[in-house]
């Protein structure tokens, strides 16, 4: 089967948050199992133009007035060897990355472009920014198409197109033969919208869970990535800070390690964050970070608490800063944020760290090579999302044996086992890999912190009836090999591998069935 895919992002090339990682690796577990995979995309920033590549031709086109002239670049992905069509210009390239008026363009390029290349099977669009091309590219060249939904809150602006005006991800809907989200519980909780459901009435819908490549996303594999993720420029172990491999077996060691050497001592993040910012970041995804606040802790058994996600309102930072503002009084706590976005929520972290300057570390800028790390050192990490379609983080902090706090909607739901309310009385230690709560307020999210914390850290003699039941000893610590937090990593290392990954969740062959299902439906219906 040969697909087109149509990428806004792509990771590590052009990427804030999770759509171009799953670009990547949707891509290259399609070509993993025989197909034949193109993705086409806009050089943002001249991202895909500073890799080696070729000009394939040039394209004129005129929009609104004015002709412009595209170079067609032909490259392949510098991890997976996919390969990429970019349309370049260089006027163009510089425009913000989500500005519809590059999409606009990129409808009318794909058109011309795949014109005179028929022997494509399915085209396939990735959120609002290719509902558009989705459109033309159905109605105008007859090819079956699928429209993917990673967010369904963000629908692009409207369009007026072929005498009806939607917005730029309804009409990728309209114009395709099958369209997707991307967790089993999101297509339930958004097949209710009045547009989608009429939709899915007609034509099919899934939900496709997202997944995670363990060959890249794992705790033996954390020095490689961390460098990697710096295009081999910065290897902290040079600069004297603590980063080693760990695997099911030896979490319960290695994570209080990087958790003290990276956050616990802030002159070592200080130390990485100076080098980051000094690097050449041209040719890799990221930006300058910026560190407030100071944890201030010798104690090792002290929890840390992590969080990574986009600075949007839909991940929770409302209910973050409420409910730490309380468990910061009442519990010796620790919270180390990692995120960028709105400009609005920068500076309700700058002020919270500086407000608890103690306890609080916020790192405001984007740095892939400090999203592992975090996970890494973290003893949990938080998810307290209004909605999550699916989500990544979760899957990423399972994989680096860190158990996950987050609200029971979306992927969320599909992702994490919980641990029982009560689990004295029902314990299921042996498969829990989290805790989820149920409501969006700050009470929902301190309950489930406090959940978490009393069963790995607080409440450990009360565990010694269910351990003993097991033939363990009594934990005498948080990081004893015999206690809760240790099993909980070994869950969620081995759920992520098992369950979670692209290599072993079925997934690729879902989106597979789906390309075939638009395909039928273009041609048989």
């Amino acid at each position: 089967m040969k697909i087109a895919i149509l990428a806004p992002t792509i990771a590590p090339l052009t990427s804030i948050g999770g759509l171009g990682d799953v670009i990547r690796d949707l891509s290259k577990f399609l070509k993993n199992k025989g197909n034949d995979v193109i993705l086409i995309t806009l050089d943002h920033d001249n991202k895909i133009s500073n890799l080696k590549h070729n000009i394939d031709a040039t394209m004129d086109i005129k929009f609104q007035g004015t002709s412009l002239k595209f170079n067609i670049i032909k490259t392949k992905h510098p991890t997976t060897g996919v390969d990429i069509v970019g349309f370049s210009n260089e006027k163009i390239n510089t425009m913000d990355t989500w500005d519809s008026l590059k999409y606009e363009l990129f409808a009318d390029l794909l058109v011309n472009y795949l014109d005179g290349f028929q022997d494509v099977d399915c085209v396939s669009g990735h959120d609002w920014p290719c509902g558009l091309a989705i459109a033309k590219c159905h109605e105008k060249l007859d090819l079956p198409t699928t429209m993917t939904i990673h967010n369904e809150a963000f629908k692009g602006p409207m369009k007026e197109y072929k005498g009806i005006t939607m917005t730029f991800l309804e009409l990728g809907i309209c114009y395709s033969d099958a369209f997707n989200t991307v967790s089993p519980t999101h297509s339930e909780e958004i097949k209710s919208i009045g547009f989608i459901l009429d939709q899915s009435k007609i034509k099919p819908f899934h939900g496709i869970l997202n997944g995670i490549d363990t060959e890249e996303i794992n705790p033996g594999n954390l020095v490689n990535y961390v460098i990697s993720c710096s295009d081999n420029k910065i290897d902290p172990r040079k600069l004297g800070i603590f980063l080693e491999d760990y695997g099911i077996g030896d979490g319960y060691i290695v994570k209080p390690k990087i958790k003290y050497s990276w956050f616990f001592n802030v002159n070592n993040l200080n130390k990485y964050i100076e080098e980051w910012n000094n690097i050449d970041k041209s040719t890799i995804t990221g930006t300058d970070v910026q560190l407030y606040g100071n944890i201030k802790c010798n104690d090792i058994n002290t929890p840390l608490i992590g969080f990574v996600g986009r600075a949007t309102y839909q991940k929770g930072f409302d209910i973050i800063f409420e409910a730490f503002s309380q468990l910061f009084e009442e519990r010796n706590i620790k919270l180390v944020m990692l995120s960028k976005g709105e400009r609005s929520i920068e500076e309700k972290m700058r002020d919270f760290a500086e407000s608890y300057s103690n306890n609080v570390i916020s790192l405001i800028g984007h740095c892939p090579p400090l999203v592992p790390i975090l996970y890494g050192g973290s003893d949990w990490s938080i998810v307290p999302s209004v909605w999550e379609p699916c989500g990544l983080t979760q899957m990423e902090s399972m994989a680096y044996g860190t158990p996950v706090i987050a609200r029971e909607v979306g992927g969320l739901k599909d992702t994490i086992i919980p641990l029982n309310p009560d689990p004295i009385v029902n314990p299921n230690f042996d498969r829990a890999t989290g805790v989820l709560f149920k409501n969006y307020d700050k009470h929902g999210l301190k309950w489930g912190v406090e959940h978490a914390l009393n069963w790995t850290f607080y409440r450990l003699r009360d565990l010694c009836l269910y351990v003993t039941y097991q033939h363990s000893n009594c934990p005498d610590s948080p990081y004893d090999k015999n206690g809760p937090l240790n099993k909980f990593m070994e869950n969620c290392q081995n759920h992520a591998i098992r369950n979670l990954s692209w290599q072993n969740n079925n997934s690729i062959n879902k989106y597979k069935g789906l390309f075939g299902g638009s395909i039928y439906e273009h041609y048989m219906r």
